[in-house]
């Protein structure tokens, strides 16, 4: 590619630019890390000119970046815990070791819906076998390995073998915590001091120790790059330096704003709180780049299982394991762990089927799960997340929301679930998922209904001769597959839409420019999933009215509603009664379902992971999605 971006010296554009040229991002996710970083728009446009664009139909999500409600379904294929974590009125605590141990049977293939399990059928049989190696692939290589700085579910992949967080969720659960690199927890009674024991012997991959103050210091790092998520944390901690230190030798104490138990959610965030060696900073930071993330960005020293062995780029990342690990190696694990860098869908494909790969998750088409599921020679495991899908309405150009609710009554909801994704898309409410914290079960859902549409529409006294327009990115099928259904319920009412196919790098140049509601499509797609178990964290870049493209929201058809944002000020200040909580929730999720309708909800997009038979100990968590819990991994003989 001869293309040169424009301030290609920029650190944050160069990541950026890296990951899309490799085309593993969607069109939606180099929106996202793009404004998270702060890139300029001229930037973005040049970014996405130069990268051409996304995988075809391989998109994470059909959203960007980015399920059960009470009773979440969950894998009957679970890890214990080495301690299960409890959460009593301010006190939260843990009790057993540090670290969780693998399961002591394997995952059976399931296909899961929300709040069922409907159990398929898996292939090999025998005892777990320890050693060997397992490979992964990836459509794309990954151009920052900084887990502090990094907004790249890929990247938390190879995290998730090398470094650890204080806690992690526990299994398949998004409510509950288990013990990762700290070994127990509590706060006072209005949480806003948070305290963490760390455990002595605990070894960096670079031998040295991992005790509070390494892990103050890390955190303090993460708080001020100003880089990928760290918004996350800079929410609660005012002061790195002051509200963030060590105890004693093994004791780390947040002091935090608002205080919630949600601090404990962003703790065990995929993105961002994963300890690294302060020594290893130290000793490669320069005058300009004080916490050495250009070092970082090449090099892994943390104090998970695994070590970084090699990483050749647009090839493979090779990890093996760390002898030191606090955790231990009793039981059956990996020795080695491979990513292959796969860019072509058909070849993804074709080693897994083959046996030549162990697993993909994420990155083949719906037709290709349709069709390896029939085939049953493969573990097919379709799983709960939290990525919501849904088609924006111009709140300028569709004022009435009469109008809008109209055309939510008029969308294709079944044959966009079941003919376009194949079924991968779960019927729920709103833009949370049935996984999300503050999803209402009782949430209105609609369906199609043309007669009631069209009469809504001529009641609103509705010009049926004007004609609408939805734009679509050129490079994906499946977009287009979508909006042509859609495009043809509206013409059996009598409506004229057109879909408009645009390349990715006019699409964000405009819809990130400065243009008017009324120069916007009447439609367009959308969708996101959270950094963390939280509300607030799916809603504000999507449906704030502040939270415009102007000032680096996600409000792309400039949706505003008073009450909404009056919701989203409380969920900001912080919420500790639960029940509060909920329903706040429930009434923000019916202005944009219901009573002043945002978006066409067409529900959760169940993610997969196609592996062979005999590996087991996969756990799936609907907040980690596109991750391994690698160390709990195994292979049958």
């Amino acid at each position: 590619m001869s293309l040169r971006p424009p301030s290609f010296s920029d650190d944050a554009f160069r990541q950026l630019f890296e990951a899309a040229q490799a085309r593993r991002l969607t069109r939606r996710q180099v929106m996202q890390r793009a404004l998270a970083l702060g890139l300029s728009l001229p930037a973005i446009s040049w970014l996405i000119a130069a990268c051409g664009g996304d995988d075809d139909d391989n998109e994470a999500a059909t959203a960007t970046k980015p399920a059960a409600s009470a009773t979440s379904a969950t894998s009957n294929a679970t890890a214990t815990s080495a301690g299960a974590a409890t959460t009593t009125g301010g006190t939260t605590t843990s009790s057993g070791g540090a670290t969780p141990s693998s399961a002591a049977g394997g995952p059976t293939a399931t296909t899961l819906t929300f709040g069922t399990i409907s159990p398929a059928t898996a292939t090999g049989v025998g005892s777990a076998k320890g050693g060997g190696t397992l490979t992964l692939i990836f459509e794309g290589d990954i151009p920052d390995l900084d887990p502090q700085s990094s907004y790249d579910f890929h990247a938390s992949a190879v995290y998730f073998g090398t470094y650890e967080m204080l806690v992690r969720l526990k299994g398949s659960n998004m409510l509950e915590y288990q013990p990762m690199l700290a070994e127990s927890w509590e706060s006072n009674a209005d949480k806003t001091e948070w305290t963490f024991k760390i455990p002595a012997g605990v070894k960096f991959h670079d031998g040295t120790d991992c005790d509070a103050d390494a892990v103050a210091k890390s955190f303090q790092r993460f708080h001020k790059l100003h880089l990928g998520p760290s918004p996350d944390i800079q929410k609660y901690v005012a002061n790195p330096d002051t509200d963030i230190t060590a105890v004693d030798k093994q004791t780390v104490k947040f002091k935090i704003s608002p205080g919630n138990d949600i601090f404990l959610a962003m703790l065990a965030s995929q993105y961002g709180p994963l300890v690294v060696s302060p020594t290893a900073m130290d000793q490669n930071k320069t005058a300009d780049d004080p916490y050495a993330h250009e070092w970082f960005r090449e090099n892994v020293v943390g104090t998970g299982p695994y070590v970084l062995k090699e990483h050749v780029r647009d090839d493979h990342i090779t990890l093996e394991r760390f002898a030191d690990y606090h955790g231990g190696w009793d039981g059956p694990h990996f020795d080695e762990i491979v990513f292959r860098i796969v860019p072509e869908n058909s070849t993804r494909r074709s080693l897994v089927e083959s046996g030549d790969a162990d697993a993909t998750t994420q990155n083949l088409t719906p037709k290709d799960i349709a069709e390896i599921e029939k085939a049953g020679n493969l573990q097919v495991l379709r799983y709960d997340s939290t990525n919501a899908v849904w088609i924006d309405f111009n709140y300028v150009k569709l004022a009435d929301p009469n109008v809008r609710t109209a055309f939510a009554y008029a969308y294709p909801y079944d044959d966009v679930r079941s003919g376009v994704y194949e079924d991968l898309i779960i019927r729920s409410s709103g833009a949370l998922t049935p996984n999300n914290r503050g999803y209402d079960p009782n949430g209105f859902i609609f369906d199609t209904d043309l007669d009631k549409a069209k009469q809504m529409l001529t009641d609103a006294g509705w010009d049926f001769g004007k004609k609408l327009e939805f734009w679509v990115d050129s490079s994906s099928a499946t977009y287009k597959a979508a909006a042509e259904l859609f495009q043809a319920n509206l013409s059996q009412i009598g409506i004229t839409m057109d879909f408009v196919a645009k390349d990715t790098s006019t699409l964000i140049d405009f819809f990130y420019g400065g243009a008017s509601g009324e120069e916007r499509p009447e439609f367009w797609d959308g969708g996101w999933w959270p950094d963390f178990n939280d509300a607030e964290n799916e809603y504000y870049p999507n449906f704030y009215s502040k939270s415009q493209q102007t000032s680096g929201g996600q409000n792309q058809l400039y949706y505003a509603n008073a009450r909404v944002d009056e919701i989203l000020d409380q969920f900001a200040k912080g919420i500790n009664d639960e029940d509060t909580y909920n329903q706040l929730s429930a009434e923000c999720n019916d202005i944009l379902v219901r009573q002043d309708p945002a978006a066409a909800f067409y529900g959760g997009y169940q993610w997969y992971t196609v592996m062979q038979s005999n590996i087991k100990g996969f756990v799936s968590n609907p907040i980690y999605i596109g991750t391994y819990n690698i160390y709990d991994m195994y292979r049958e003989d």
